[in-house]
């Protein structure tokens, strides 16, 4: 099995690099993009395994994100099995069912979470423990 690959979108520079570092450290690849339109773009492009979306981002948000994966049926049907982990620091209850009832599979909120209990959750989520 070779090395599964996230797709990770999140704007912030910073906060991408430090999660980039960690999850390689983890032995993923790591494919950043910065707003909801390169996620769009790469998820396309890339034979991903996992997604890691950010909710506030620039062009398209997180939800944007997912309402158009549900809309665009050759996009659907190349990541109907790729799980979505919404990242974010949004935990409104209402933003959190939003995301569960538009095809995330789970939601981290980051600052209740360690890179490293990410990692554990994301390996849960890829069947890899």
């Amino acid at each position: 099995m070779g090395q599964k690959i996230i797709l990770l979108g999140e704007d912030d520079m910073e906060v991408s690099e430090m999660y980039k570092i960690a999850f390689e450290k983890g032995g993923f690849r790591v494919i950043q993009a910065f707003n909801g339109e390169e996620v769009i773009k790469k998820a396309k492009e890339e034979a991903i395994d996992i997604i890691l979306l950010d909710i506030n981002m620039p062009k398209k948000d997180g939800f944007d994100v997912l309402k158009d994966i549900a809309k665009d049926e050759t996009l659907y049907i190349t990541l109907k099995n790729v799980p979505i982990l919404m990242l974010s620091n949004y935990s409104n209850p209402q933003d959190i069912e939003f995301c569960m009832k538009n095809g995330a599979q789970d939601f981290i909120i980051k600052a209740e979470w360690d890179p490293d209990s990410i990692i554990k959750r994301i390996k849960r989520h890829l069947k890899m423990e």
